[in-house]
């Protein structure tokens, strides 16, 4: 069975979820998981990473992401020198919508972590001498506030991540000429899904047109590497921005919410809300105005949970 690390015991600060390490391998580092994603940068040295049962050589200047689920390590390290950012794949602090909306972060964060793990995946992102030295002195920046704990040192540190995944995103994004077809048309999926998520009329068909390819074709690449349809992909990205509109402490209405996050019908709309978050979307809003000790709130308090429904 590996180790399985976990990103609380890297963690500086317990209240954010990320970890800087600098990591130096003169030696083999055995196959391990851990509850977190890493994005890597090498920064001298060489050897190979073997992932879920594939190899892959890597050198200076090449950038990858790892998910945390996936079984890894290092063998055949010669003097590897590594900077390993960590942070929670699920929720990455520093993500914002216009990010999923680049081609290139759907590729190198979202597809390529999975596509490793499933076939022997060759396109990796590898930067110039140039590009590496100037991502050197953004990680020392990063490193420096991550280590300062300066007051709203969280901010920076949150732009600063911003802006090293977005300038990988269009290096990575420049680069798509070396990237398998497969690679490239589920980028344009997801990027068109971000895009137009709120739009009712958008399905299976205008998905796989936006993307060039075929809607069998779509179907496959989405069950290949996101272990879901293109339906119900499209149907989490919606009910994931209605939680959002809910936990805003607006007074939107149910309908307005519906419609915002492309459903035509708002009965519709609460029965896959409550499918997915087991409760409706009233009582989520109730649920998450109490939480909040809104001034309001003391109309919900008779409100009981089981199982996360109301009661």
């Amino acid at each position: 069975m590996s180790v399985v690390y976990q990103l609380r015991a890297h963690q500086k600060h317990s209240h954010l979820k990320f970890a800087y390490l600098d990591g130096h391998h003169h030696c083999d580092f055995a196959s391990h998981k851990h509850d977190f994603a890493e994005l890597f940068f090498v920064m001298s040295g060489s050897g190979k990473h073997t992932v879920a049962g594939h190899e892959y050589a890597i050198s200076k200047g090449d950038v990858f992401v790892i998910n945390g689920d996936i079984e890894h390590g290092f063998r055949d390290v010669k003097k590897l020198e590594i900077v390993n950012l960590m942070f929670d794949a699920k929720t990455p602090f520093f993500e914002l919508p216009s990010m999923r909306q680049l081609s290139g972060y759907q590729a190198m964060f979202k597809i390529e972590p999975i596509a490793r793990q499933t076939t022997e995946y060759k396109p990796k992102l590898s930067l110039s001498k140039q590009q590496l030295l100037a991502f050197t002195h953004l990680l020392h920046d990063i490193r420096m506030e991550y280590e300062s704990f300066q007051s709203a040192f969280e901010v920076v540190l949150t732009g600063l991540m911003q802006q090293l995944v977005i300038r990988l995103a269009r290096i990575y994004q420049d680069s798509s000429s070396d990237l398998p077809p497969t690679t490239i048309a589920l980028s344009r999926a997801l990027v068109f899904i971000e895009q137009n998520f709120n739009d009712a009329e958008v399905n299976t068909d205008t998905i796989a047109k936006a993307a060039f390819i075929s809607k069998r074709q779509l179907e496959r690449l989405f069950r290949q590497f996101m272990n879901s349809s293109p339906n119900q992909y499209l149907k989490q990205i919606q009910l994931n921005y209605a939680v959002k509109l809910l936990d805003s402490g607006s007074d939107l209405t149910i309908q307005y919410i519906a419609e915002n996050c492309g459903f035509s019908d708002s009965n519709y709309f609460s029965k896959c809300f409550k499918q997915q978050f087991r409760c409706s979307p009233r009582a989520y809003r109730k649920r998450a105005i109490v939480e909040r000790g809104d001034t309001n709130a003391d109309r919900y308090r008779c409100i009981v949970w089981k199982d996360g429904q109301a009661l």
